[in-house]
């Protein structure tokens, strides 16, 4: 996989190096594959159900169905929030909905978008990696704050339900917090 991922500044011998993907071909690459192991591993039920329980405000349901997935599939190496994150937008990818990661909106950047133009719905998720589990509550309350000062809800006029989450991860646990849009 050389040359599929660039340092996205300059690198030092100390601490993280904060990574990208360097061109649109690479990144359809990543896309492709990510759909590949959702569709190879993922139980499609469990797939199904959670995307359920997020439409259906269903917090503690979702905490735990992902959860679940996610005890079932990472690994200690994947504890990031970029891995998280796309873990998210993997899980409703080959679906019928619209998807988008990391688009401006508002005045900033969403995580991730999801909209349902059929049924004028959409969801708008912000992930967070926690430090504990202790802090998990409020790194979903922090996603969610973010959410409304960016006015990440904009570029969505016309739907009906627009629903934001706040989601919370440490290791292979998740929190998930779900407001209405006023």
């Amino acid at each position: 996989m050389t040359g599929y991922l660039t340092a996205s500044e300059s690198v030092s011998d100390e601490g993280p190096v904060s990574l990208k993907i360097p061109n649109k071909e690479i990144a359809n690459i990543f896309e492709e594959k990510v759909t590949m192991f959702f569709e190879k591993s993922m139980n499609r039920n469990v797939q199904k159900e959670l995307i359920s329980a997020l439409w259906e405000k269903k917090d503690k349901k979702a905490s735990e169905l992902l959860s679940d997935l996610l005890w079932e599939t990472i690994s200690y190496n994947d504890y990031h929030e970029n891995y998280y994150h796309a873990f998210i937008t993997g899980i409703f990818a080959g679906q019928s909905y619209s998807v988008k990661s990391n688009q401006e909106n508002g005045l900033g950047r969403t995580d991730i978008i999801i909209r349902d133009r059929k049924n004028r719905r959409a969801i708008i998720i912000e992930t967070k990696k926690s430090k504990s589990k202790e802090q998990m509550e409020k790194s979903c309350m922090e996603g969610l704050e973010q959410i409304k000062e960016k006015e990440y809800i904009k570029g969505l006029d016309g739907y009906r339900t627009i629903l934001y989450y706040g989601i919370a991860f440490y290791q292979k646990t998740a929190l998930v917090i779900c407001q209405v849009a006023e």
